[in-house]
């Protein structure tokens, strides 16, 4: 079917309206006044999520699927509102990304392409359904009634990679360990502050068998170098699911200026070769403050230092299972925020007893704060192979792969509330979500689109 749905454009809209995670309101209010203004069906419930219904056909309903939050991650130095701000659109390279923040294509262009199918004329019969606070805590799904749906086929628009469909995701666990710690005065008489920042960060999903390394593990390998250190202050990371890219800690020390530099001097030579763009820098404090005495603040930059973080279990084709992400430490709070995702049952089970061993070991206490189950789809389900069926070859010049990934979806929600639905998920190729990098191919939304204007139509 010849029809072009107007994605960028939509895309372009939504970019204006700031929906940080738990913050959807603006988003909300914007997609029922879409409705009203074109006469469609649309329910908007307590935790904005919202539902618009399409139906200029007889077929059976298609569910189409989005998330309207975004994480809302920027570069150090840029000033920058998410609460108030519009994201900057810069279009080049056959790409768009942000002006140094997140740009929001997770999950902004699958919401932008559900609109632009409602505002097309093509045949059709959709039960549209935008959620909230997927990159948090998902309770937008967790909460979603699904009384009003007659659907059984939901295609999700929540991916990264073009030309693939998604038949399996991991669970996600939010994890606390909270340790108590004995502030003392310190006994040594030099302060520092070490901030260490630029490292690649990423989806801890996505990106965590990407070598991206973990500034908070990295910091600590400099704190290590140090000796007799009395530590005041430690924070690193931002997200349970955000590989850490920036930490900074504050400690004494009876070592002068010079030697602590060329400590950082050389970690930043040796991290350079992985992390082009690091930077560690020094400055001298003077707020005096408590801190853990050496022999705890031993103990504390061991805990990290031996922490699992990464792949834990692949498959057979050497596609990651299970994972750990040490993904905010906080000496204040004395609280560790760790993300765990697994798509094996016995695995997911082997790894929250590794966590708990961890943490008996380094007497913290275990909190899991929520949990987000995955999905698994029988490839040979009727909406699979009507997308297969669909697939317009001639733009992607090959055909598609049926994959299962280590990101976590609201799916897997859905799956448990209508217990007989078929799930699939598509998207175009979007890169270095979660962090200021994020962008997404212009070419590779066009044949996205085309894809599921054929998979409607037909």
């Amino acid at each position: 079917m010849k029809v072009e749905i107007e994605t960028i454009k939509f895309f372009k809209e939504i970019a204006k309206i700031p929906r940080e995670s738990g913050k959807e309101e603006k988003i909300a209010k914007y997609l029922c006044k879409f409705a009203k203004e074109r006469n469609l069906f649309y329910k908007c419930d307590e935790y904005n999520n919202v539902i618009i219904k399409k139906k200029t056909s007889e077929k059976e309903p298609i569910i189409l699927q989005a998330h309207t939050d975004m994480v809302c991650e920027k570069e150090n130095e840029k000033d920058f509102n998410f609460d108030t701000d519009s994201i900057k659109i810069i279009e080049e390279n056959g790409y768009i990304r942000a002006d140094g923040t997140t740009l929001g294509a997770d999950n902004g262009i699958g919401v932008a392409q559900i609109l632009a199918i409602l505002d097309s004329n093509i045949p059709c019969n959709i039960e549209a359904l935008f959620t909230t606070c997927e990159e948090t805590s998902m309770k937008g799904a967790i909460n979603f009634d699904t009384s009003e749906l007659k659907g059984k086929r939901l295609l999700n628009l929540d991916g990264f990679e073009e030309n693939t469909i998604i038949i399996e995701s991991a669970c996600f666990y939010d994890i606390i360990l909270k340790r108590e710690n004995n502030f003392k005065k310190h006994t040594r008489k030099n302060k520092y502050e070490i901030q260490l920042k630029g490292m690649l960060g990423g989806h801890s999903g996505f990106d965590i068998d990407k070598n991206r390394g973990n500034s908070n593990i990295e910091i600590c390998r400099i704190l290590n170098q140090i000796p007799d250190i009395e530590i005041s202050d430690f924070e690193g990371g931002t997200k349970f699911n955000v590989i850490p890219s920036q930490a900074n800690a504050k400690f004494y020390t009876d070592f002068d200026i010079n030697k602590v530099k060329e400590i950082c001097k050389q970690m930043q030579i040796e991290l350079k070769e992985k992390y082009p763009e690091i930077e560690i820098n020094l400055q001298i404090e003077k707020k005096e403050e408590k801190v853990l005495d050496t022999k705890e603040t031993k103990k504390f930059l061991d805990s990290i230092s031996k922490f699992p973080h990464g792949v834990i279990k692949q498959n057979l084709k050497n596609e990651v299972t299970t994972s750990i992400n040490l993904g905010v430490i906080n000496l204040k709070s004395g609280q560790f925020k760790i993300g765990m995702r697994s798509s094996r049952e016995l695995e997911e089970q082997e790894c929250l007893n590794i966590i708990k061993q961890y943490s008996i070991e380094n007497k913290m206490k275990f909190t899991i704060l929520g949990s987000q189950p995955g999905f698994k789809s029988d490839e040979n389900c009727e909406l699979i192979q009507d997308l297969l069926k669909t697939h317009p070859f001639k733009a992607f010049e090959k055909k598609p792969s049926l994959k299962a990934v280590h990101i976590t979806v609201e799916v897997g929600f859905f799956k448990q509330k209508i217990p007989d639905i078929q799930i699939a998920i598509i998207s175009p190729k979007i890169q270095g979500a979660h962090t200021p990098k994020e962008c997404v191919e212009i070419e590779s939304i066009k044949k996205t689109d085309k894809w599921i204007v054929e998979f409607l139509a037909n």
